[in-house]
């Protein structure tokens, strides 16, 4: 019976020893490096915490002032709670952020001082917590990846390479072309310095109009709001019927349809006058030589010059000027 006994209390014995063995976790082994067990524990709230390891370091300013000592879900966060070094003051203005030092190491608890801060912030205190809106927390590895694998499948790598192609294209290869190229600007840049009075002018007329216009706003809020579009349909209405209360005004705005011919025919009139013009231009000259070297002096000198008479048959008889001039009846 006691041999039964030994036997029931040894069992007893090492299902306890192989039970309390089974919740040995390896985080709960002593690591080599500072515990900060005599330090206070801070709670840091992020919306994320899926990377981020056990036993975390916690660095601000550059030195490491405290581990990560559990992480736990909150109200609308993961709390991480910090055991941080005793002789180390948190400000409660204090950043979070958690950070890699190199691409493949582990994320830890970075504290930066907020740099718009007027002055440091009031100490925390044993158990105090940073709020989520103080803290920020690192892309998930599958979003980045994602959106790697998304820039590199949607062809923006082949539009760059097209660019920068095309940039090649038009960049010229001999020296000389870049040279007359940079001639060229360097020309055009010379010609602005020596009329940037003109720029200025007409930065000036802008800056006017600008202002003008700018004066001008409550008027075009007013023409361009409902009741200023309903004032320019009522000033309309009130012009057409104006226009068809007058007779010389109505009977062309209601019926101007008849305008249309007589402009067509007014047209051709002008067109044939045109062409009379030229005509007349042309006959002017002439006409002109015509009475101012033929009419006009006989009317202003009427004489009549008489150097020889002669008979049928080719006998002179000027000689006697009296007989011819009584013959004429001119004298007695």
């Amino acid at each position: 019976m006691m041999r039964r006994l030994c036997s029931v209390a040894i069992s007893l014995l090492c299902a306890v020893a192989v039970s309390s063995c089974a919740s040995i976790n390896v985080n709960d082994l002593p690591q080599p490096g500072n515990s900060y067990r005599d330090g206070y524990d801070v709670v840091i709230e992020f919306a994320n915490v899926v990377n981020l390891p056990d036993r975390a370091k916690v660095v601000m300013d550059g030195t490491t002032v405290g581990v990560v000592e559990r992480v736990g879900v909150g109200h609308s966060a993961a709390d991480v709670t910090a055991r941080i070094d005793r002789s180390v003051k948190v400000p409660s203005d204090i950043l979070a952020v958690l950070q890699q030092a190199t691409v493949l190491g582990d994320i830890y608890v970075a504290l930066d001082r907020a740099p718009d801060a007027a002055g440091a912030g009031v100490p925390l205190k044993p158990g105090g917590r940073i709020p989520l809106a103080q803290t920020t927390s690192p892309p998930q590895l599958e979003d980045t990846i994602a959106n790697l694998a998304n820039f590199i499948g949607s062809g923006s790598i082949q539009r760059v390479q097209d660019s920068i192609i095309g940039i090649n294209r038009v960049t010229p290869e001999h020296a000389d072309q870049v040279r007359a190229l940079a001639s060229r600007v360097s020309m055009n840049l010379a010609d602005l310095s020596q009329n940037i009075d003109t720029v200025d002018q007409w930065l000036n007329g802008l800056a006017g109009t600008a202002n003008v216009m700018a004066g001008t706003i409550p008027q075009l809020r007013y023409w361009l709001s409902p009741a200023g579009q309903l004032a320019w349909n009522r000033s309309t209405d009130a012009s057409v019927a104006i226009s068809e209360l007058l007779p010389s005004v109505g009977s062309i705005y209601t019926g101007g349809f008849w305008l249309e011919p007589f402009l067509n025919s007014f047209g051709i009139a002008l067109g044939a006058v045109q062409k009379s013009k030229w005509a007349v231009e042309g006959e002017y000259r002439p006409w002109r030589d015509l009475f101012t070297k033929m009419f006009l002096p006989e009317d202003k000198y009427p004489a009549m010059n008489i150097t020889s008479v002669q008979t049928a048959d080719g006998r002179e008889i000027s000689g006697n000027v009296q007989d011819v001039l009584r013959m004429l009846g001119a004298t007695p």
